[in-house]
Formats: structure tokens, C-alpha cells, sequence
């Protein structure tokens, strides 16, 4: 592995260490600390409100700057000096400020750093789904290591492990290698809110199936939403729910980690088209409260509902945009993905109130349409070896 290779992968591997501490003990952290339901919803909404009206406009900035380095060491070293203040906030109010400072930066150079390295992968010649596996690995490890250290240690434990997640983020993000190439000439992009280039590579062919990733990947978050709640619901005890939550991670990774090979045989859209298909009878599945059997081979099916639309749309973008504008253009895809995340867990979370379980059937209509739009995208202009 080379140097650089070997830097982003480390950047990677702690890269969702946060996240994972967030998703393990927040809610429960600001329950203890009087906050509500109510309330605890607004804390988490706010950063993804955000990203949804500053995340362009930070990837403009970033294709701006000498190297996307510079955008994501400013954004991860906030989020980092933000962390140490979370201790000592009182009231919904300052929780809600400090929380958005300590987790919103990060989240705006997160596609930064995607289309960084996704550049520096084509141009050396490795696989950026087996750096990003790794993402998932270290997800994972802290979301154990998270939930053993506060049982031991005491809920205060959430904030320092924060803290000490943000920090080695913004470590690793320092020890990046230069990101862009030097020698690739470079013009600055005119335009508004988009520049003239991003309007003009996302042509409806290629917005098509870019469209279809960011609705399946909502359709993921319907599920790290409500399943557990589900499963719950139908029976299913505590660390059963927890070894279904880690099957599935686990099968996304090993995707990633066999991602050059799939990559090559074959092209972007028709594995998003394939992800869809699969998404089909996955949540369909999810639909009829099925036996424990195929609730884990629903989950092993992971590997394919998340992995290849997600990578499928990486890579597929990636090799429609130049260097000039690809911090900007795998922004968008984030905003996609996190609008479409919002519309369709708030819709997912009304529908699951009145009709239980068959709430899965939005999430089935969802992906047949993005199968119908990548089918569009092939119409217009048939796959080719640089999909």
C-alpha cells in the first residue's frame, strides 16, 4: 500500500468514529440531561438542515483552493475545537448551538473528502471501495467500543469519547497527502448557486441514475430509523436487533472491500439498477413481518441495496466531472441524499404511525421509480466502458 493510499485509509478508518458515538448514546445522553423527544429531534435535524443549504457551497470553495485538503482540515479542526465545549452546555438552547458547531463542519466537507479521494484512487490506481470500507470497519468498532466504555465508566463518558473521535478525525485529516493534482491545469467555474460546469456534466442522463442513488440511499435511512422499532415490535429481543443492525454493515463492507473487481465487470448504472431490484425485495420483504431466517438474508442484501447505488453514484460522477468541479458535483449528490433522507423518513414515519409495517411499501414504489429512471438514463444513451 502506498503512502498515500495508506494515509486516507487511515483517515477513513476514524473518519466515523463520531458518528458512531453519536449514534449509540446521543439520544439517551440528552434524554438524562432533561432535553425532549421533541427537542432531541430538532438537535439532530438542524446539522442535516445545514448541509442541505451550505454543503454546494463549501465544495465550490473547495475546488477553489490550492488542494481539498485545506477544506477538510479546516472543517474536521472545528468540529474538533467545537467537541471540548459539549461538556459544559446547559439547557436545549446552548446544546442545540454547540451540537450543530461540533458535528455540521465535519458534515460539510464529508463529500470533500469523498471526491478527494475518489480523484486520488483513479489517478494511482486503487480501489476507493476498499478505503471506504474501512469507514465502515471503524464505524462499527466504536459503536462496541462506545457502548462498553459508558456502561463502565458512566454516561459523561459520551462527551469526551466525542471529543477524542472528532480529534483523531482531524489528526488523520492533517496527515492526508496533497489531494489534487499539481500538474492537472485548472479553471475557475462561473455560475450561481451551481457553476456553468456542474449544470453542464449533469445532463438528464446522467442526473437520472445520480437522482436514483440519493432516493435508495434515503430509503436506507427509513431503515436505520424504524428498524430496530420494528424488529422490536415483532419480537425480536435487544442483541438479536443489535446482530442484525452489524450483519448488515458487515455485508456492506465486504462489498467495499471486493469493490475493484465488481467495479470493473460492471457499469455504474446498471449496478445502481441492480441495487434497486434488489431494494424491491428487500423492502417488500419488510413489508410482511417476515421469520428470522430472511430478515437475515434482507439484511445480508445490504451489500448490495447500499453498496453499489452508493459507490455506483461516486463513481459514475467521478468520471463525468473534471477535477474542477468534483468536491462540488459530489456535494450536490450529498444534498440529493441528504433532502431526499429527510422527505422520505418524515413521510416513512407518518405512514408507519396509521399502517404499521406496510409503511415498506413506500420505500418499495421509491425504488421501483429509481429503477425506472436509471432505465430512462440507459435509453438515452446506452452504458459504455467509462460508466
Amino acid at each position: 500500500m502506498s503512502k498515500p493510499e495508506f494515509a486516507a485509509t487511515r483517515y477513513y478508518a476514524v473518519a466515523f468514529w463520531a458518528p458512531a458515538v453519536t449514534v449509540t448514546y446521543l439520544p439517551i445522553w440528552l434524554n438524562e440531561r432533561g432535553i425532549t423527544d421533541a427537542q432531541i429531534g430538532l438537535i439532530n435535524t438542524l446539522p442535516m438542515l445545514g448541509m442541505l443549504l451550505f454543503s454546494v457551497f463549501v465544495g465550490r470553495l473547495a475546488d477553489r483552493a490550492a488542494d481539498w485538503k485545506q477544506a477538510i482540515t479546516i472543517g474536521t479542526g472545528l468540529a474538533a475545537a467545537c467537541s471540548l465545549l459539549l461538556g459544559f452546555a446547559e439547557g436545549f438552547w446552548m446544546i442545540l448551538l454547540i451540537w450543530t458547531l461540533a458535528t455540521l463542519p465535519a458534515g460539510l466537507v464529508s463529500p470533500v473528502a469523498d471526491a478527494a479521494t475518489m480523484r486520488l484512487s483513479l489517478r494511482l490506481g486503487f480501489s476507493f471501495g476498499v478505503t471506504r470500507a474501512w469507514g465502515t470497519v471503524g464505524f462499527l468498532a466504536m459503536c462496541y467500543a462506545t457502548g462498553f466504555l459508558v456502561l463502565w465508566f458512566g454516561p459523561e463518558t459520551f462527551v469526551w469519547l466525542l471529543a477524542f473521535a472528532c480529534f483523531a478525525r482531524f489528526l488523520a485529516a492533517i496527515g492526508l497527502p496533497r489531494l489534487r493534482d499539481a500538474e492537472q491545469p485548472r479553471t475557475r467555474s462561473e455560475g450561481a448557486f451551481l457553476s456553468r460546469d456542474v449544470i453542464a456534466a449533469f445532463r438528464p442522463w446522467v442526473l437520472l441514475p445520480v437522482i436514483a442513488g440519493a432516493i435508495l440511499f434515503a430509503n436506507h435511512m427509513v431503515m436505520n430509523a424504524f428498524s430496530s422499532l420494528v424488529w422490536k415490535q415483532q419480537g425480536l429481543n435487544e442483541s438479536t436487533i443489535g446482530l442484525l443492525i452489524a450483519l448488515g454493515a458487515a455485508a456492506e463492507a465486504a462489498t467495499m472491500f471486493a469493490w475493484k473487481r465488481i467495479n470493473f465487470r460492471f457499469p455504474a448504472r446498471i449496478l445502481i439498477l441492480i441495487a434497486g431490484a434488489v431494494s424491491v425485495l428487500r423492502w417488500t420483504g419488510m413489508s410482511m413481518s417476515p421469520p428470522l431466517w430472511l430478515i437475515v438474508l434482507m439484511q445480508l442484501g445490504q451489500a448490495i441495496t447500499f453498496t453499489f447505488s452508493y459507490l455506483g453514484c461516486l463513481y459514475f460522477i467521478a468520471k463525468r466531472t473534471g477535477e474542477d468541479i468534483s468536491a462540488e458535483a459530489q456535494s450536490l449528490f450529498g444534498v440529493m441524499m441528504q433532502g431526499f433522507s429527510i422527505l422520505v423518513v418524515a413521510s416513512f414515519g407518518v405512514a408507519f404511525g396509521l399502517i404499521g409495517v406496510n409503511a415498506f411499501w413506500i420505500c418499495v414504489a421509491l425504488s421501483a421509480v429509481a429503477m425506472a429512471m436509471v432505465q430512462v438514463s440507459l435509453k438515452m444513451r446506452g452504458p459504455d466502458p467509462s460508466d
